[in-house]
């Protein structure tokens, strides 16, 4: 095989690339920078226009109107507050008015009176239905209660105690307590008062 001799041969010149890359980077950041500079001249010397603003007018605040007292729809308030009517026939009217408002006070409150001591009297049996600590509880079962018909009262001391009745004959009392255990409240208690 025959030998090359290398040495001696010539070297072509290589085209140089890497010469061509800094100039082309060099033009790009140059054009870059008057690019940036063009827009924000551009940007700083062509504002909008702001119309002028105008002065703030302060307005005033409403006037304050109330509305027109209500009247009074019971005349017998006014002649309560006021004992000494200017006319005699006025007073007399007045007068009787106010006797019959009291008697018919003093008749319901004699009508109650009696009705509780006869109710008293022939009251025998109460269905207890809990005790709870919280009010809350006790009317919720309250709430139960009167969901199936039955009217509940709450008496309150160190707990809530949630009571159905009172029922005049143990009869209408068993009657109540199976309607309650057929809806699903098995708690209440038969008792005699």
């Amino acid at each position: 095989m025959v030998q090359r001799d290398y040495v001696r041969r010539k070297s072509r010149p290589k085209k140089n690339k890497s010469s061509f890359m800094p100039k082309f980077m060099i033009f790009m950041a140059i054009a870059l920078i008057v690019l940036f500079s063009a827009i924000l001249y551009f940007i700083t010397n062509n504002k909008p226009n702001k119309p002028a603003e105008q002065p703030k007018v302060k307005t005033p605040p409403p006037a304050v109107t109330l509305p027109e007292q209500p009247q009074e729809r019971w005349t017998y308030l006014k002649a309560l507050e006021t004992p000494n009517a200017s006319s005699n026939a006025t007073s007399n009217s007045v007068a009787s008015e106010r006797q019959q408002i009291l008697d018919s006070f003093a008749n319901n409150t004699n009508t109650r009176s009696n009705a509780n001591q006869t109710s008293s009297t022939t009251t025998k049996w109460t269905l207890q239905c809990g005790a709870f600590k919280e009010k809350a509880n006790a009317d919720t079962l309250k709430a139960q209660l009167a969901m199936v018909g039955i009217n509940g009262n709450i008496s309150s001391g160190q707990l809530y105690r949630v009571t159905a009745g009172p029922y005049t004959s143990k009869s209408e009392a068993d009657k109540a307590l199976s309607s309650l255990k057929n809806s699903g409240i098995n708690n209440c208690i038969l008792s005699n008062k």
